[in-house]
């Protein structure tokens, strides 16, 4: 069985029986996920200490969850917990990180901007603007082939743009959107109607570690789009860019697991001091290393 596309209740069943292979992988899969959701609730700096209280609380409860249906719920719940501590989702930033190369997100997106996707990125900056009502994002996009369509459409439009232009470095630019993610510019942008959906939609990510790894590395600049990163564009007619945040580079590089052969982890390559957890079985979990959280059985 391929351990990284295995469901994750199979994962967890096999741990319990005593499989430490399986125990990692499903901590890593966790751990991807946990990342996913704080870089794109939090920001990569509010989000770390959330993230990292997550993974503890994850490393100390995890013996009592004891059926694979409790498993996904429980863990949200932890992870939701530290969030709200946190202060809840903001409005946007401008944080730079190791996939920008330390340059400023804002500014890479304007960049980006060309004479041939400038109409599809003003629909993603409305989209993105919850200032706008939704209603207004829903009819530009009609005109423009169609709702949720159009709207993906300038979201990957943006990461070509940035892939292309500007040497972002994604892993995870298909060549057309995918409709069963027509939630994920309104996840995104914060502009889901309801905490349920939300909440909803979070969980079904773990289900889909191709979404985690997207949602994980256009953080930053869905966080850039959220502030206005491309207001001032959108208007044409203004001409004055957006200062947005306070730059925040992060550029520090996180160890992936012992024995791993499948390459660095997304949050990994975003230079994200990452709380890693490795379950190597059931029994006694240690904390091991400054900020790093490790599960092993011994």
């Amino acid at each position: 069985m391929d351990l990284a596309t295995a469901p994750t209740a199979i994962l967890f069943k096999q741990w319990r029986g005593g499989d430490g292979a399986s125990g990692q992988a499903m901590a890593q899969r966790f751990s991807d996920w946990y990342y996913a959701i704080t870089t794109c609730r939090l920001g990569d700096e509010i989000g770390t200490e959330p993230l990292r209280r997550a993974c503890v609380r994850f490393q100390q409860g995890i013996l009592g969850v004891t059926t694979a249906a409790d498993l996904t719920d429980w863990a949200h719940g932890v992870l939701m917990e530290e969030v709200r501590m946190a202060g809840g989702r903001i409005a946007g930033g401008d944080f730079a990180n190791q996939l920008t190369g330390g340059r400023s997100p804002s500014e890479l997106i304007v960049s980006a901007c060309t004479p041939s996707n400038i109409a599809e990125l003003r629909l993603l900056a409305a989209a993105y603007d919850s200032s706008l009502p939704l209603d207004q994002v829903k009819a530009d996009a009609e005109r423009m082939g169609g709702y949720p369509l159009a709207v993906l459409q300038a979201r990957l439009a943006l990461k070509r743009a940035l892939r292309d232009r500007a040497q972002v470095t994604f892993s995870e630019v298909p060549d057309s959107p995918n409709l069963d993610l027509a939630p994920l510019p309104l996840y995104e942008a914060g502009r889901m109607e309801k905490e349920a959906d939300e909440t909803g939609f979070e969980k079904w990510m773990l289900s889909d570690m191709k979404l985690c790894k997207d949602i994980a590395e256009f953080g930053v600049f869905a966080q850039a789009l959220r502030a206005g990163a491309l207001r001032a564009r959108a208007a044409a007619s203004a001409g004055a860019r957006s200062s947005g945040a306070t730059l925040a580079p992060r550029p520090v590089d996180a160890p992936t697991l012992d024995g791993e052969d499948d390459g660095p982890s997304t949050a990994a390559k975003l230079g994200i001091p990452l709380a890693l957890l490795a379950v190597a079985g059931l029994g006694l979990f240690l904390v091991v290393g400054a900020g790093l959280l490790y599960f092993f059985v011994l």
